[in-house]
């Protein structure tokens, strides 16, 4: 990868003493605390890159104004492919998004993060339950390349929505690293929690939903945890169908149902 020019490295000195007010905010706010290493004004190419991660070959560029008019735009994707070449990750954020939405701009940094350092794995969870309440049953695998983790459990008197949190919440603390999980279930329950942000809203208002209390809050609290140790993204598939693990976890999770039947 070419690194720099020298007419860059003088300009990338000079940005470096003068850092805008977003880009200070970023730096001393989030990237420069951050346990992987971050660049300021890191020359790659004809190009300076705002803030770069040599570990995650990940470039973050913080776009002013000037930016949104038609020929900074093609001039932006065009070094967005160049980066891009060298196999580095680019994300773009406006100085509105720095002054307005900083949790979620360092959120979005930090799961680009993970997922660009971390192990990929594959995690398939499913619940079972009898009269609900009643007697339950939980079942993960886990999938790293070939390699393959079984799991489950079961509890006399419970209901499946607790057995299909307790599937998640195992197959994710077995893990002894930071992993990128690509998480199949066919709880909607979970699934809609995850991806439309209601446990985001759910903590947003001190553990309560827009009209009661949250059902399962040691679960999703425990669930909470690990979503911060991990980058996970849900994807629902329908039960009882053709996705060959989720009808394995089925089969175990009905089995450890059944020892309290």
């Amino acid at each position: 990868m070419k690194e720099y020019n020298h007419g860059n490295i003088q300009y990338a000195k000079q940005l470096r003493k003068n850092m805008t007010p977003w880009e200070r905010k970023l730096w001393y706010d989030f990237l420069r605390t951050y346990p992987v290493r971050f660049q300021r004004q890191k020359c790659i190419d004809n190009y300076i890159v705002d803030f770069y991660c040599a570990s995650a070959r990940l470039a973050i560029e913080l776009d002013g104004g000037g930016h949104y008019e038609e020929q900074k735009i093609a001039e932006d994707e065009a070094r967005t492919k160049v980066l891009t070449q060298y196999g580095i990750t680019v994300l773009r954020f406006s100085n509105l998004d720095i002054d307005q939405h900083f949790p979620e701009v360092c959120d979005a940094i930090r799961l680009r993060l993970k997922g660009n350092t971390m192990k990929s794995v594959i995690l398939y969870t499913d619940g079972a339950c009898s009269g609900n309440p009643g007697p339950g049953g939980w079942a993960a695998i886990l999938r790293y390349g070939s390699a393959e983790k079984v799991l489950s459990g079961g509890e006399e008197n419970t209901t499946n929505n607790r057995m299909e949190l307790l599937g998640v919440i195992a197959g994710l603390e077995c893990l002894k690293e930071s992993c990128s999980v690509a998480l199949y279930s066919d709880s909607q329950y979970i699934c809609n929690a995850l991806n439309n942000g209601w446990l985001r809203d759910w903590k947003k208002r001190g553990w309560k939903r827009r009209d009661g209390e949250v059902k399962n809050l040691e679960l999703w609290q425990r669930l909470d945890a690990l979503l911060q140790q991990h980058s996970v993204e849900a994807h629902w598939v329908k039960g009882h169908a053709e996705n060959e693990y989720n009808n394995r976890c089925d089969a175990l999770a009905v089995a450890e149902r059944e020892k309290f039947a």
